[in-house]
């Protein structure tokens, strides 16, 4: 594990992600103030569930896994983070405890910002607390309509969904993490695949390449 420290092109991506996108870029690197870049060369856990939420953290490259671990040994994924993201801002925020563990995969680049840190800052600025608090609200609002409009979905049009959101990413998700993500079975999303297949919207290649991209995205509409 190393350290370095961020960069213009840093504060460029970190001033696009929602819980920013209230502040100028001017702005953002007094609220990064004092953090730093950690590079993970392996796998590693981030967190923990039951944790004292002490920081909030960035992702500026690779991926982020967000998940719990039941009492029956199931361990559903939460949200799968990529680059331009943040996430446990509001439980930093609220000063509770994080309600999900984090791992982060090889390579990951990561940027952590410390409560202490955060809240000294907000408080010498207290129309910042209102516009930080705004993108939060308006964050939340955008993961309860993609689960409501998952919900309206067949598990086809669910993975499909997904496809088209991942279309521009370079990094290649696991098909079981793919299935916790959009709330199926494994059995059931081999089923969703197939039919996706079957139907020439997708190639039979490990990283299920769109081949029609207009029919995909007129197949989740139907």
């Amino acid at each position: 594990m190393s350290c370095r420290k961020i960069t213009s092109a840093d504060i460029d991506l970190i001033s696009k992600i929602p819980v920013m996108s209230a502040f100028a870029r001017t702005e953002i690197p007094a609220i990064v103030r004092g953090s730093f870049v950690t590079i993970y060369p392996h796998r590693e856990l981030l967190f923990s569930e039951g944790e004292d939420a002490d920081q909030f953290f960035i992702l500026l490259k690779g991926q982020v896994r967000l998940f719990r671990v039941l009492d029956d040994g199931r361990v559903p994924l939460f949200h799968l983070v990529g680059p331009g993201e943040s996430f446990a801002e509001a439980v930093v925020l609220a000063g509770v405890r994080y309600p999900v563990s984090a791992e982060c995969e090889a390579g990951c680049e990561i940027a952590a910002v410390s409560r202490s840190q955060l809240i000294s800052r907000l408080k010498n600025d207290r129309f910042m607390i209102g516009r930080m608090m705004q993108s939060l609200i308006e964050r939340e609002r955008f993961f309860f309509k993609e689960l409501n409009g998952l919900r309206q979905l067949n598990p086809s049009q669910r993975l499909a969904e997904f496809l088209l959101s991942q279309n521009d990413q370079p990094q290649h998700v696991p098909k079981h993490v793919i299935a916790n993500r959009i709330g199926v079975t494994p059995e059931t999303f081999s089923r969703a695949l197939r039919k996706l297949e079957e139907d020439g919207l997708i190639a039979r290649d490990p990283k299920m390449s769109i081949l029609d991209l207009d029919r995909l995205q007129q197949f989740t509409r139907q």
